[in-house]
């Protein structure tokens, strides 16, 4: 039986909560193993199947549009039963979903499973800022979401290297059977040996989590915007690039390097810069400084007169930009409080994925009547945007928050504790 948190000292949860973070990143890099599964593969399902390349394309594009429909049901599921129930939900679906790919002899199963893959990302990528809070001190959280957004990306590369990698030596249907057995494995680890310090809120569990009045905290608006806005030009550049950069003669070869660069910039990034803002306890300065070299490096990154260049405008791209992304998640869970962190996350990464569908189509739209120059420098004016967006938040009190969690408790019921 776990207890309440506070009853808890740090000495008797030191080296279990590196292990609760090891498990939990396990999970989410499995997340974007899965996601970008078959980005390298395209031409593989083309030949395997018959089928055009849209129409293989749709095993990658189901995910963004799935955690738009998911994400804001795992946020209020975490409110009310715990961030450990959704990720071994999560975890559960993504097991059946990859054991449905290994049925691998018509597509239809195929792209099945993958849509059962996509609806579990967002209750196990929603879970960063609940499951942080629970096991991390103040100090340490900012540092610790940025190991979990290190995850993230380090699942994209590994996907975009070891997909391809496996299907070529092991064949197709060895390699999805590979995959889930490394789905199933993980998921029985997770719920056999990861517990809950803390349960969900009560108030929240009552049911009265709403949208709207998370809206009206000026912080949180703010963010939501953010995650629209950065989630969206984020994808659009990563898609357009291989584009511009064989229109420019370059190699799709090199593109595919060039957003591995960008990648593991941002793995680096996402160690210094939630670390510094653990030391200086500023997030707006901390997301500022990333945010203005940014705006520079989008232009010569996309026309670097050769890829080498590329490669270098990429990883500093990467190392300023992607530590927004812990940044801003801290950020959320600091003003949402952790009654309502859950719920905040949900619609955090709903408006996210809404600007990687909505940018991405209504950028192109812009590119096909003007040129990709104009495309870009919306993108470059986006990124502004960003930049005045951090300058409007505010350092979030926390003390104020945890406040008005501990007036909702005692307002209710005392909550179960979470076995």
């Amino acid at each position: 039986m776990i207890s309440h948190p506070a009853t808890e000292g740090s000495n008797h949860r030191g080296l279990y909560r590196w292990w609760v973070l090891f498990a939990y990143l396990g999970a989410l890099i499995l997340t974007q193993i899965f996601w970008y599964n078959f980005a390298p593969l395209i031409s593989v399902l083309v030949a395997k199947y018959g089928i055009t390349e849209l129409t293989a394309s749709w095993t990658i594009l189901v995910f963004p549009l799935a955690s738009l429909l998911a994400s804001g049901h795992a946020g209020s599921l975490i409110d009310r039963h715990g961030y450990r129930f959704a990720i071994r939900a999560g975890l559960a679906l993504m097991t059946a979903g990859s054991a449905l790919r290994v049925f691998d002899r018509h597509f239809g199963l195929v792209l099945a499973g993958q849509a059962v893959i996509a609806v579990s990302v967002p209750y196990i990528v929603t879970c960063i800022a609940n499951l942080v809070t629970d096991w991390f001190d103040p100090s340490e959280e900012a540092r610790a979401t940025g190991l979990c957004t290190v995850g993230i990306f380090v699942g994209i590369a590994l996907s975009l290297f070891v997909s391809p990698v496996l299907a070529s030596t092991l064949g197709f249907h060895s390699a999805m059977v590979l995959f889930a057995a490394a789905a199933a494995a993980w998921t029985a680890l997770f719920a056999a040996t990861v517990r809950q310090r803390q349960s969900a809120a009560p108030a929240l569990a009552g049911g009265r989590t709403a949208w709207l009045p998370l809206f009206k905290n000026p912080n949180l608006a703010i963010l939501f915007t953010f995650a629209f806005i950065a989630q969206g030009s984020y994808n659009a550049v990563t898609t357009w690039m291989e584009v511009i950069w064989r229109e420019r003669g370059f190699p799709s070869e090199a593109a595919g390097l060039a957003g591995s660069m960008v990648i593991a910039g941002g793995i680096a990034g996402s160690f210094i810069f939630p670390a510094m803002m653990d030391r200086i306890q500023k997030a707006r300065l901390t997301l500022l400084i990333c945010l203005v070299p940014t705006i520079f490096l989008i232009y010569p990154f996309l026309w670097a007169h050769s890829p080498r260049q590329g490669y270098a405008w990429g990883v500093v791209l990467g190392f300023f930009e992607l530590p927004c992304l812990a940044i801003t998640l801290t950020v959320l869970e600091r003003s949402a409080g952790k009654g309502q962190a859950g719920s905040a996350s949900g619609l955090y990464w709903t408006m996210g994925n809404a600007g990687v569908l909505g940018l991405t189509v209504l950028l192109e739209l812009l590119k096909k009547a003007t040129s990709w120059h104009m495309s870009i420098n919306a993108v470059i004016l986006l990124t502004v945007v960003l930049t005045v967006l951090a300058a409007w938040l505010r350092e979030p009190n926390r003390a104020l928050h945890e406040l008005e969690d501990e007036r909702a408790i005692s307002s209710e019921v005392a909550p179960a504790e979470i076995k």
